[in-house]
């Protein structure tokens, strides 16, 4: 008599096939968060996540596009409550866009000062300490001193990140 036991497991079949993405509309038009390098060197990254979940829930997130040279900028820092799972507050300086092609003088390419227009959102609604993920969602209305405005909807994030 021949037993055959066979355990079956449901783990990732590639965990190391894990991509980060951040993904919104940026005045309607569909953004997402890629890396074009000619560095072969150094190279570069997509989204950079840091997040600090044993001490003060500090969050530094940063996605870069390189087809239009922009960047996202999502930090929860922790004199504001950090960013916890579900709903966070959103404070000036901490949700902005970077749009390298306006001008830089007078910080123009920065778009840091947040509409308190109440319909800027930051929500994490997965925080998985043990394969350290983090994914939500966010929406909100940012401007520069130059009269430029840009509205970012429908947003989405997953990253993996470094504590």
């Amino acid at each position: 008599m021949v037993i055959f036991l066979q355990g079956c497991r449901e783990d990732d079949p590639c965990p190391t096939c894990f991509e980060s993405i951040v993904r919104c509309k940026v005045n309607g038009k569909e953004w997402k968060s890629n890396c074009v390098s000619n560095d072969p060197l150094f190279g570069c990254r997509a989204v950079s996540c840091y997040y600090y979940y044993n001490s003060d829930f500090s969050l530094d997130f940063f996605a870069g596009n390189s087809d239009n040279n922009s960047t996202l900028v999502m930090n929860q820092y922790s004199i504001n409550g950090g960013a916890k799972l579900g709903l966070n507050s959103v404070d000036q300086n901490e949700l902005y866009f970077i749009d390298r092609s306006l001008p830089d003088s007078n910080n123009c390419s920065r778009l840091k000062n947040l509409e308190s227009t109440g319909s800027n959102i930051f929500e994490i609604t997965i925080l998985d300490t043990i394969n350290y993920i983090i994914a939500g969602r966010f929406a909100f209305t940012v401007s520069n001193n130059c009269g430029d405005t840009i509205k970012i909807t429908d947003g989405y994030f997953k990253s993996k990140f470094i504590f």
